[in-house]
């Protein structure tokens, strides 16, 4: 998922999780990526299941335009976690800021968790989430791994309220810790949305146009 950092500098063992479960069945799922109101780029999750695992695919495209619609920067990840039994498996992500690419490589041994990048190469809880954000699931977790940047983050989550996007229902949770945001799901457990601060600037990702959000979301 794109966590508030990307977007700054650019924006239980056993078998599956009830929300993951969930989630698997939804299919392909595209939102819209808005900074102070105007669209600046597209945010896609792709979920399958193949022999017992899950495949959460993660793909973010920001682009910011200046005058004429010169660039002035633009921001690539392209994500693929593997899950089974409720643990991360593995996770590839390829990053591109402007002209700069970086990778975060994951890969578990037994019931080690090893994480290879270039903000941190070492070994992550176990149980790690990541900020894909795909399910609701991974708001349990207490350390998440940064799909940028491969950063360990210790994160807590709490349950607020039920809103309205755009004619549907959503529960709003609120992040803290490694990243502050506030994260909407459905009653399943399936990715909604997210509104986050970015330099004092307000970043949203919505199922839908900007202008659907209701004056409980601003």
């Amino acid at each position: 998922m794109v966590s508030r950092r990307a977007f700054t500098i650019g924006m239980a063992a056993g078998s599956l999780l009830p929300g993951f479960a969930q989630a698997e069945a939804s299919g392909p799922t595209a939102l819209n990526i808005y900074l102070d109101g105007k669209q600046v780029g597209v945010f896609g999750i792709a979920l399958t299941r193949s022999a017992g695992e899950l495949r959460a695919e993660v793909d973010i495209d920001i682009s910011l335009r200046g005058f004429a619609g010169i660039p002035l920067y633009t921001y690539a990840l392209s994500s693929k976690e593997i899950w089974k039994g409720g643990l991360l498996q593995s996770m590839a992500s390829d990053v591109r800021k402007g002209s700069k690419t970086q990778r975060v490589e994951v890969g578990r041994v037994g019931s080690k968790l090893l994480v290879q990048s270039e903000k941190f190469t070492g070994e992550a809880p176990s149980k790690s989430g990541t900020s894909s954000y795909f399910s609701q699931d991974l708001l349990d977790r207490k350390i998440w791994i940064n799909s940028d940047n491969g950063e360990l983050l210790e994160m807590a989550s709490k349950r607020e309220r039920r809103v309205d996007i755009g004619g549907q229902e959503f529960v709003e949770f609120s992040t803290s810790g490694g990243l502050e945001t506030r994260v909407f799901y459905t009653d399943d457990g399936r990715f909604g949305g997210a509104i986050f601060d970015v330099k004092g600037r307000q970043a949203q990702i919505l199922p839908g146009d900007v202008s659907s959000v209701k004056a409980s979301l601003t």
